[in-house]
């Protein structure tokens, strides 16, 4: 008999029977709402998209390193053939850098490391030394035996000069004249031409009359060793003159 049956003819139940008849009603209204809710259409779930694999970037051989960074030599040379440096310049800046990290196994990256030292420190007033001083570093770390290391010295170097960087003047040129002291030679007279310059500012005349007479001994028919020869003339003046 069913629960409708029972309660249209009302059967007189007693206490215990009315407990279990309402839990019954209660079981039976629980499993239907459940059987409902397990019944009702749930919103179907969006599909991720899957990315296509990325294809590998190619790796290119010298030859074609050297290529592009040719192609990007030339677009520099085209940008200083409008005869306007000044506005060409943010534009040749960045070919440069895009040489040196796309291409740097070229000998075009090491000359373009050069040419962006020698940008900052002679074409921008005040110069750019941090810009310039960071290249150099990372020039000297990425090219260890190059053979642009003695254009890229000395072109900072001449710019230390210029602007009386007295202390950059003697670091740069440091390593070099140690090994100088140390083993008494040296392959250029710049690095002691320029300490001795950088010395003699300084006030410690001592060590720049060593230096500039290492030039004229080692050197004796280069242009720095005719110079050192005119400032030690000059130390000797200013020394005749002293009380």
């Amino acid at each position: 008999m069913t629960f409708p049956a029972l309660i249209k003819y009302n059967y007189p139940m007693n206490t215990g029977q009315r407990m279990k008849f309402f839990a019954l009603i209660f079981l039976f209204s629980a499993i239907c709402l459940a059987s409902c809710a397990a019944l009702r259409p749930t919103a179907p779930q969006a599909k991720t998209e899957e990315k296509p694999p990325e294809e590998p970037k190619k790796t290119l051989t010298p030859k074609e390193q050297g290529e592009k960074a040719f192609n990007l030599f030339t677009e520099i040379l085209a940008f200083t053939e409008t005869g306007d440096r000044e506005a060409a310049l943010p534009k040749i800046e960045a070919t440069y850098l895009k040489i040196t990290a796309e291409y740097p196994d070229t000998p075009l990256a090491q000359e373009s490391y050069w040419r962006l030292i020698s940008i900052y420190v002679n074409d921008y007033t005040p110069p750019q030394y941090e810009k310039a001083e960071l290249l150099y570093y990372e020039f000297l770390r990425k090219y260890p035996g190059s053979g642009m290391k003695t254009p890229v010295e000395d072109t900072l170097s001449q710019s230390y000069h210029k602007n009386a960087k007295w202390e950059n003047l003697l670091a740069i040129h440091a390593q070099a004249v140690d090994e100088y002291n140390e083993k008494g030679r040296i392959s250029s007279p710049e690095p002691l031409f320029m300490s001795a310059e950088a010395k003699l500012h300084k006030g410690n005349i001592e060590d720049a009359e060593k230096y500039y007479k290492a030039v004229i001994n080692l050197f004796p028919n280069s242009f720095r060793a005719t110079i050192s020869k005119k400032r030690l003339e000059g130390i000797t003046d200013k020394k005749a003159k002293q009380p």
